[in-house]
């Protein structure tokens, strides 16, 4: 095992090192820094990146990173796990989507890996893949529904990609739901994959999930899939699970035709499976007159719900899986 260097942090075999990657400057002179965790093992294994807080109002899994990096003993681990808690801190501070400072590239999920000399939030997500992306064998980048919405555990991976399948298997029992993306495009998944490296961008949570209790048990779930992911591959020692059977296919997300006040349904429950037009959600107009029934886009299972009760004509609602279960094969 060599010495892991990622800007000014230096982590010796055996160690952990943390500290900032400096990305840009503020108007003050202070640096938008990216905050790293590197746990070097003492034996050689592959290089794990998990990646969180690309969205600013998604802390899930910023808090799963930071626990499993303080739990995990370098002397007992084979290869390196490198944790990036939050990519885009700017984000982060305003607890918005995007970096509220950039107008022009404002959703680093859209534009990244970025570009050098490119706006504010390209430069960040330049800095990220050059300098932390590049040593990584697979990356795991983690997301939630934010401020507006709730996802249950969700995998999407690149279609076609067995190695990206592996990784996707290698979450473990809870995490049931893999969908396909034919041409990832301006995400670490998609980066990651033109590397020829596996990678996945996987979904939990979201403001409904918010309160202690919640929020506690969906960090905990993410973590333990990236343990089950270490396992797998040999980072740490123990058995790896796996999931039973798996939901396969497509997302297909339903947007709002008219703004309206959301009425949920309280029958419609995350994970289970749904038939193409069954009523989903219905929205009303301020004086209570129905505005629109927003349906079911496929057969298959539904894995997120919007939960701010706002919305305007546009606006995500429901989150579908044009998919069908499948077995897992032994």
């Amino acid at each position: 095992m060599a010495t892991i260097a990622i800007g000014d942090i230096r982590c010796n075999p055996g160690e952990k090192a943390s500290g900032y990657v400096s990305a840009v400057n503020r108007i003050d002179g202070s640096s938008i820094g990216i905050p790293v965790i590197v746990v070097a093992g003492k034996t050689d294994g592959p290089v794990l990146l998990v990646d969180g807080g690309i969205h600013g109002d998604e802390p899930e899994g910023t808090l799963a990173i930071l626990e499993l990096a303080r739990e995990l003993d370098p002397k007992v681990l084979s290869g390196v796990f490198i944790g990036v808690p939050v990519i885009n801190v700017g984000a982060f501070e305003a607890m918005s989507r995007g970096n509220p400072r950039d107008t022009h590239s404002y959703d680093m999920n859209r534009i990244y890996p970025g570009r050098e000399a490119g706006f504010l939030t390209e430069r960040i997500a330049q800095t990220h893949h050059r300098e932390i992306a590049a040593l990584a064998d697979m990356e795991i980048t983690c997301h939630s529904g934010g401020n507006i919405c709730y996802l249950a555990e969700t995998i999407f991976a690149k279609s076609g990609d067995k190695a990206s399948e592996e990784l996707a298997r290698a979450m473990g029992p809870d995490w049931p739901i893999i969908f396909e993306t034919p041409r990832p495009v301006g995400t670490p998944l998609a980066a990651m994959t033109e590397r020829g490296k596996p990678a996945l961008t996987i979904e939990l949570g979201g403001a409904a999930g918010s309160m202690p209790d919640f929020l506690c048990r969906d960090v905990a779930t993410i973590k333990d899939g990236l343990v089950n992911v270490c396992r797998h591959y040999g980072l740490l020692n123990g058995t790896a699970l796996y999931a039973d059977g798996y939901w396969r296919g497509k997302q297909c997300v339903v947007q709002a035709s008219k703004s309206g006040l959301i009425n949920p349904i309280p029958e419609r429950r995350l994970k289970k499976p749904i038939s193409k037009g069954e009523v989903m959600m219905r929205t009303t107009d301020l004086l209570g007159t129905l505005v629109e029934e927003l349906r079911a886009p496929c057969d298959g299972t539904i894995f997120g719900i919007r939960t701010c009760p706002s919305v305007s004509a546009g606006d995500w609602t429901l989150f579908c899986g044009d998919a069908t279960f499948e077995k897992a094969r032994n």
